[in-house]
């Protein structure tokens, strides 16, 4: 079950506002972790280096991008940060074209909405189709301004796994030009790879895993697709965004009250 009165859990799908102003705030989180990245600091000298020992076949620069690479203290670390950048990027995407982020109840939905399960097994829809936020809504007889519970969603979103592998969900943040055929590859290695104390190592980068140009392509893609589309995005959204942060700001004091109603303390 999700609370709709909680802005960590379901507070997004209350309004058009609501989830246009949690949309808008992991757009900015998506860009704020981006550029936490340490390796975004040495990734020019990097490139240029990696250039000249692995494309110019400069021997003797290999071991000052070796040296170059070590300063990154961390690079598991800015793996993480790297998926997780794009993981709220592709939901706030969801949630700007009506899309539930959040993961649906398989024993529930089994019991009582089969429209949300298929196949002998019954398996969830979900795990290969986005389901709009007015179906759950309307399978659960909500209006669609309700902050009754969601019965159907749990409280984790969706895996960026998901988000990766399945064309139905790619569609929807994906423009269908050359950067994003090249963005999917590169972002399911970097997921594939993260718990990896191999990452970004030498031996990675001789390995042709990842490469640097990689790197540039990311950061290139943020800059772009996250940070300038998004400041378009607040210019042009920027009154219903303080509606939303308003209303959710509001949920606090009512929050508290029900949950002192819960508690018998209020009547």
């Amino acid at each position: 079950m999700l609370s709709l009165r909680e802005i960590e859990e379901g507070a997004c799908y209350i309004s058009d506002e609501t989830r246009i102003f949690v949309a808008w705030e992991m757009l900015y989180y998506a860009s704020k972790i981006f550029w936490t990245c340490d390796t975004l600091k040495i990734l020019d000298r990097a490139k240029s280096l990696y250039n000249y020992a692995f494309v110019a076949g400069e021997n003797n620069k290999f071991g000052e991008l070796v040296e170059l690479l070590q300063q990154v203290e961390n690079p598991i670390i800015d793996t993480v940060r790297i998926v997780i950048c794009f993981e709220n990027y592709f939901k706030a995407l969801l949630l700007l074209n009506k899309y539930a982020i959040h993961q649906m109840n398989l024993d529930i939905c089994r019991n009582e909405f089969p429209q949300f399960v298929f196949g002998q097994n019954k398996q969830l829809l979900q795990r290969s189709t986005p389901i709009l936020i007015s179906d759950i809504k309307q399978a659960e007889n909500n209006d669609p301004w309700s902050m009754e519970p969601l019965r159907i969603l749990n409280n984790q979103t969706i895996s960026i796994s998901t988000l990766l592998k399945n064309q139905k969900y790619r569609a929807v943040y994906s423009k269908g030009n050359k950067s994003d055929k090249k963005l999917f590859p590169i972002l399911k290695s970097l997921n594939s790879t993260r718990n990896s104390l191999h990452f970004l190592n030498v031996d990675y980068i001789a390995g042709s895993k990842l490469q640097i140009n990689d790197l540039v392509f990311l950061r290139d893609y943020v800059s772009t697709h996250i940070d300038t589309w998004g400041g378009n995005f607040y210019r042009d959204n920027k009154d219903l965004i303080g509606i939303g942060k308003t209303q959710i700001e509001h949920l606090e004091p009512i929050r508290k009250i029900v949950k002192r109603v819960e508690k018998g303390d209020e009547t």
